[in-house]
């Protein structure tokens, strides 16, 4: 029994095909022999199912996601919405999931909401985001991967001067190398020219994987972004879809954080607990 809320079952997972018995197995006989923090079988199957099964995969990114987390500690404690990085974020920041699914993969939306850019605190919306991503795999029904959508509406020139380059340089590593959920695509709507400062500043971060699966949409091509990749029916009327705003679903992705604070404080305490018998 879990002392933590999960979502996820092992058991359903192996019965739909999503994994094996023998692979949860092959991996929790590896750890035995390495320094990192002994995992759950709910954790080892959400890598498993975001390296498709490819178990050399499965044991880089977990290699490189406890070493990375190791780099910014910081970013990985206190994950709770009584957190002050927490509560400054979700006042700037508005993050949700869409209700549905599409082409198997969760629609996670991103969007700023207070424009002053004194207060957009990157460290704060870096720890937000990372919360929701950990969490992308623990569903009952465990998606293909996510596809992130980024609003750039009210994002200008002196927000780009509260980026932390080596906070951005590792936030990059750690989503294209170690995180528990395969990144389908990214999508800038509302983009324009700051966009376009970032994007320079983050290129050099980027691998060619990620690059072809980035997009930029300014406001006067919306309708080619739905017409070509994702569909109004799916989306938030934020942004021109036909669902409900961000703020709105925005009130069940932090619920779900909520449940899943237990499960925070649980990883924490395994990454402790490893640090201090070193």
């Amino acid at each position: 029994m879990l002392d933590y809320y999960c979502g996820l079952s092992v058991d359903d997972v192996i019965l739909k095909k999503g994994t094996t018995i023998k692979n949860i197995e092959d991996i929790e006989e590896w750890l035995t022999s390495q320094v990192c923090p002994k995992l759950t079988r709910e954790q080892i199957v959400t890598f498993l199912l975001s390296c498709n099964n490819e178990l050399e995969l499965v044991k880089k990114t977990i290699m490189s996601n406890y070493t990375l987390k190791f780099a910014f500690p910081n970013l990985f404690m206190e994950r709770h919405l009584q957190d002050e990085a927490i509560t400054n974020a979700i006042k700037v920041i508005h993050c949700c999931e869409m209700p549905e699914y599409f082409n198997e993969c969760i629609i996670g939306v991103s969007q700023l909401v207070d424009t002053n850019y004194r207060n957009y605190n990157f460290a704060d919306y870096i720890k937000l985001v990372l919360m929701g991503l950990e969490s992308a795999m623990f569903n009952a029904n465990p998606p293909n991967g996510i596809i992130i959508i980024l609003d750039a509406m009210g994002f200008g020139l002196m927000h780009v001067t509260r980026l932390r380059i080596n906070l951005l340089k590792w936030f990059m590593q750690y989503i294209q190398e170690a995180i528990t959920v395969q990144i389908k695509a990214v999508h800038i709507v509302n983009s324009n020219f700051v966009t376009e400062v970032v994007f320079n500043l983050t290129k050099p971060f980027i691998k060619n994987e990620l690059v072809k699966n980035l997009h930029f949409h300014s406001t006067s091509h919306m309708e080619s972004f739905f017409e070509n990749y994702i569909p109004k029916r799916y989306l938030p009327k934020d942004i021109g879809g036909d669902l409900e705003s961000v703020a709105f679903y925005g009130q069940f992705a932090l619920e779900k954080v909520k449940k899943m604070e237990d499960y925070f404080k649980f990883e924490e305490q395994q990454r402790f607990n490893l640090n201090g018998s070193k």
